[in-house]
Formats: structure tokens, C-alpha cells, sequence
């Protein structure tokens, strides 16, 4: 197959429309569209580990979750930044990479039902922001409290991490208000912490709100505005598990394709999430 011919698949896959405002995924690098796809890394991020691991094993084409270059690069100068350096070391290697952030997340089969999945959920409705279905809603039949539901989140990714990248996940699940318990959950992936996305939540009568991360005072203002409780299981790891499915829709089309994953630098950052 070739770059575009893959790309223009992807984009039926994960449409752009989905895609919230600003959003800067897409292509990233490509010197050549009509460039023969040898192997498919997938990533998160588009790191310098994960592009010098291409390199050794021939891998041609990265695609990722999150946008390499988020801001306009005005030079392809290697001495500019980071995002610089790593567009210079693709096009050199010939190496093509694009990315699907929000569509990505809101796509059905995306991002956050691959996490539910994860955790053993596989009935949701949407949560709507600026008019993207950006998150997911789940109402629980079985009473749960806080705490028990984020120590089977972090079970769940666990075994997940370890069964699919063969990794262990060092970062612990937190959470608020550990006794209460969980009738109506909202779900965002990543950095689901924004007021808006919150503001929305709680329109929809979420009481607990599952995501990656939170500033502490983000997290404040969500317990004191809207009485939410809120668990983080970590940016990486509530986002990674999309990754499979990337694997799965590109082997629907081009079965043949070489195509594995990249996690280990990253995973170290679990740590810290």
C-alpha cells in the first residue's frame, strides 16, 4: 500500500469532522504520498525513541494518537525544538507519520469506548462538547462505590498492559470521595479535565468523572461546583489502549501489512501520571 492510499482510508475511518475545534492532527511528515509502506509503528506520541526504534526496524510509517507538531514550524531547523529535531529525522529516514487526536476519541470504537472495554464496560451514550462527542456516559445497574471502581480501573489496565505490550503499568489509579458510590459515570481519556468537558458532565448528571489526569485545582472546582468525584488512571494509560484498534482497522483493509506497537519509552512516564 501507499502513505495516501492508507491516510485516505484512515480519514473514512476516524473522520476530521469528528475532530474538535483547533485540533492540528492530520499528517505530519511526508515527503512523498506515493511512498510504499513497508511496516506500521504505532504510538502515542511520536518520540525520539519511537522514531530511532523505526529506523533499526524498518518501519516507514508512524501513526500516533497525538499530533507531533501542534504549532506551526516556521523552519525545519533541528536546533528549534523538539518537534523540529523529531520532523527532520522522519523526512531524512523517509519515514511518514500522521496523526488522529480528537476524532479519535469520539469516534465510535475510538478511544473512550476502547477504555471502557477495558474495564468491562460496552454500554455508553455520548457525551457532547462544542458539539464533538468527545466522552462517554455509562449508567451503573450495580451499586459500586468510588474506591472499588478505581481499584478495578487500575486492575483492568494492568492486566491490559501487560497482555497487549507486555509491560507492567507502575502508576496508581486516584480518586475522590472514595465511599460514594458511582450511579451515573462520564468518561474522557487523556486530559479530560477542562471546564467546559466538566461543565458538560455535570449538565448530564454525571456524579463521577473518569479520566487521565488533573490539575489539583481543576479537580477542586469539579468537587466544589458540581460535587463530582473524579478518578485519574493516568494519560498514557487511559489513551493507549486505542491503540489496538488502530491495529485492527488497518489490518481490515491492508491485511498484509507489518504493524506493531511502541510503548516502552513511554511507559516510564506512567510513573508520573
Amino acid at each position: 500500500m501507499k502513505f495516501k492510499e492508507l491516510i485516505e482510508y484512515l480519514d473514512e475511518c476516524y473522520p476530521r469532522s469528528l475532530s474538535m475545534a483547533g485540533d492540528g492532527d492530520g499528517v505530519d511528515v511526508c515527503a512523498d504520498y506515493d511512498t510504499e509502506i513497508g511496516g506500521v509503528l504505532l504510538v502515542l506520541d511520536v518520540t525520539l525513541g519511537a522514531i530511532e526504534y523505526a529506523k533499526a526496524h524498518a518501519y516507514n510509517c508512524i501513526l500516533s494518537h497525538h499530533a507531533m507538531i501542534y504549532s506551526s514550524l516556521k523552519k525545519l531547523d533541528a536546533n528549534l525544538g523538539a518537534a523540529a529535531r523529531k520532523a527532520a529525522m522522519l523526512a531524512r529516514a523517509d519515514i511518514c507519520s500522521a496523526a488522529f487526536h480528537t476524532r479519535l476519541d469520539s469516534v465510535d470504537g475510538g478511544v473512550n469506548d476502547c477504555l471502557l472495554a477495558a474495564v468491562g464496560i460496552n454500554k455508553s451514550e455520548l457525551l457532547i462538547c462544542d458539539g464533538v462527542p468527545i466522552g462517554r456516559i455509562c449508567d451503573f445497574e450495580r451499586e459500586i462505590s468510588v474506591a472499588e471502581f478505581a481499584r478495578h480501573v487500575n486492575a483492568s489496565l494492568n492486566k491490559f498492559f501487560a497482555d497487549t505490550f507486555k509491560v507492567t503499568r507502575n502508576s496508581c489509579t486516584r480518586f475522590t470521595d472514595g465511599e460514594s458510590k458511582i450511579k451515573r459515570l462520564g468518561v474522557i481519556a487523556g486530559s479530560g479535565m477542562s471546564f467546559d468537558f466538566i461543565n458538560q458532565a455535570a449538565e448530564a448528571g454525571v456524579d463521577t468523572f473518569l479520566t487521565g489526569e488533573g490539575k489539583f485545582h481543576d479537580i477542586l472546582a469539579a468537587r466544589e461546583n458540581y460535587n463530582l468525584n473524579i478518578i485519574t488512571a493516568g494519560h498514557f494509560d487511559t489513551e493507549a489502549v486505542v491503540l489496538p484498534e488502530i491495529k485492527r482497522a488497518v489490518l481490515a483493509r491492508f491485511p498484509d501489512t507489518r504493524i506493531d506497537y511502541f510503548v516502552s519509552d513511554c511507559a516510564v512516564l506512567m510513573n508520573l501520571a
